[in-house]
């Protein structure tokens, strides 16, 4: 997610310019630096870090005893990554930086930071909490590299350098080191970001069940590019949207739109309580339920399918290059698409209303749920999301044969309860396969788990076990696919990577398989999930 908003160092400019109380001797009211901060400033709103770095590197080196220039030079340190020299240039300076307490914030990644690994790949670099989320590491680089190569395909443009990725362990880290409230962050559900130059995101282990930390990662790295694609001036809606659809890029098409997102927007465009445009600034963290955001994702990924409909790349790099010299992104749109922003409003709308509806049709929203959460408790509380009052005492039922260790008798009660609900609830489907593969029935366990990923597909229990048949059968190629969608959501479980280990073996790539042993060993030392 991008919050949007520049840096708003304006006060900060103006409290150097008219605070001269605060100036040591020799300090002018109008520093002879003051023209190169401005720049170096204005650099950094516009996220062009290397610019910023070559205007303070000279200035402070010939005034190195101005608390201007080492307010400054403390700002551009904190976007390079540079914690401890942020911190004591900023506190040095001593000038106030804006809305953003960005000593605060200097302070929180120095001391976070003396807990992490490092781990360099050729374009990224992911600095992780020590422990068990050093098994993130190699798909996240993996992961992004794919994403560079499909973005440089699609916008024409990839970031020079290494770019910085940091791993949290929690949404309270990602407050601590974000200008959002770790309430705002629950409430929608954000779960990563990209600000101040790199891209932080939350590790999977802080969910209940994961999520799809990934096409996450990718999502941000796509904030990244059109950020600098445009000098920072593209908005929430069409920077959203942009990141939304092309998410999944790393490992093929974009424009993945869910069965709940459609139907939402399907509800929504009926009842006429689309989320406008304006209502997603500052930043769609700041709407009021994950639902909202949910639905505020899928208008915009729809606005960009809409775009892309009507002239591909060249549309889209078309309205990025008119941003980057810029005009807002109504005329841009206006002027690429050569009818006023309203017109494309109206067909945006009825191209939403046209859409089919994705395979599954309607179903319920996959919240993310936090762990240490009181309201997003565990099995307990996915059973009581049921909404058929029998089928939910029937699966309850079902439970209590599966802890007593009577299998059939759980696959029973479990399969009255999808009768009434269908496969549209997966922990009951997930629990039905289980039971189904315990007494031997493995065809109706594979039924049961395909049929319910097609409304669940990022519901990892179901393909670690789907995968688990497929290595029975020792059809390593479909287990292994099964094993790394699993992974891709809820990756900390020490089943995925012996099956993993197992199904790559076989295919003859041991040092594959041996990286995945020594994470399943790993996982396994340290509890796994």
């Amino acid at each position: 997610m991008r919050p949007w908003g520049r840096t708003a160092l304006a006060p900060f400019l103006l409290a150097i310019f008219f605070a001269p109380a605060l100036a040591t001797p020799g300090e002018a009211k109008e520093s002879g630096a003051m023209p190169v901060l401005r720049r170096a400033v204005a650099a950094l709103d516009d996220e062009d870090v290397g610019a910023a770095e070559a205007l303070i590197g000279p200035a402070l080196r010939e005034r190195p005893d101005d608390r201007a220039v080492q307010t400054v030079a403390g700002l551009v340190r904190f976007y390079e990554q540079r914690y401890v020299e942020a911190a004591e240039f900023i506190e040095k300076g001593g000038f106030p930086t804006g809305s953003t307490d960005y000593l605060a914030l200097a302070r929180a990644e120095r001391d976070l930071s003396r807990d992490r690994g490092r781990a360099e790949g050729q374009h990224f670099i992911v600095s992780y909490p020590k422990g068990k989320d050093e098994v993130l590491v190699p798909y996240l680089l993996d992961a992004l590299e794919g994403q560079r190569r499909a973005l440089e395909e699609d916008l024409g443009w990839a970031a020079p350098g290494k770019v910085a990725i940091e791993i949290l362990n929690d949404t309270r880290e990602l407050a601590r080191v974000s200008t959002l409230s770790e309430d705002e962050i629950k409430t929608s559900g954000t779960i990563a970001l990209c600000k101040f130059n790199k891209l932080m995101i939350v590790s999977p282990k802080a969910l209940v069940k994961g999520y799809e930390w990934l096409d996450t990662a990718a999502h941000e790295y796509t904030h990244y590019v059109v950020t600098a694609r445009t000098r920072n001036n593209t908005p929430v809606w069409l920077h959203e949207g942009i990141a939304k659809y092309s998410e999944s890029r790393w490992r093929g098409k974009g424009g993945e739109l869910s069965a709940f997102a459609g139907a939402q927007l399907k509800q929504a465009l009926a009842a006429d309580k689309l989320i406008a445009f304006d209502q997603m600034h500052p930043s769609l963290a700041k709407l009021p339920s994950q639902e909202a955001a949910a639905l505020a994702f899928a208008e915009v990924e729809e606005a960009v399918e809409y775009l892309e409909s009507k002239g591909g790349r060249s549309l889209m790099n078309r309205i990025l290059d008119l941003i980057a010299q810029g005009a807002s992104a109504e005329s841009a749109v206006s002027r690429a698409l050569g009818v006023p922003f309203d017109t494309f409003l109206s067909d945006w709308k009825r191209f939403m209303a046209a859409l089919p509806l994705p395979d599954g049709g309607p179903t319920s929203p996959e919240k993310l749920r936090f762990r240490g959460d009181p309201k997003h408790g565990g099995t307990h509380s996915e059973w009581s999301e049921i909404p058929d009052e029998r089928a939910r005492g029937l699966a309850r039922l079902g439970e209590i044969y599966r802890e007593r260790g009577r299998w059939d008798a759980a696959r029973i009660e479990y399969a009255k309860a999808m009768s009434r609900v269908g496969q549209g609830v997966a922990l009951l489907a997930d629990q039905f396969a289980l039971a189904a593969m315990m007494v031997g029935r493995d065809e109706e366990a594979q039924g049961a788990l395909v049929g319910a990923l097609r409304r669940h597909p990022r519901y990892a229990a179901l393909h670690l076990h789907l995968a688990r048949l497929f290595l029975g059968k020792k059809d390593f190629a479909q287990a292994r696919e099964q094993l790394r969608a699993a992974n891709a959501v809820d990756p900390f479980d020490p089943e995925i990577h012996a099956g993993l280990a197992a199904a790559l073996e076989a295919q003859g790539d041991a040092a594959a398989a041996n990286q995945e042993k020594r994470f399943a060993l790993l996982l396994s030392a340290r509890g796994g999930k």
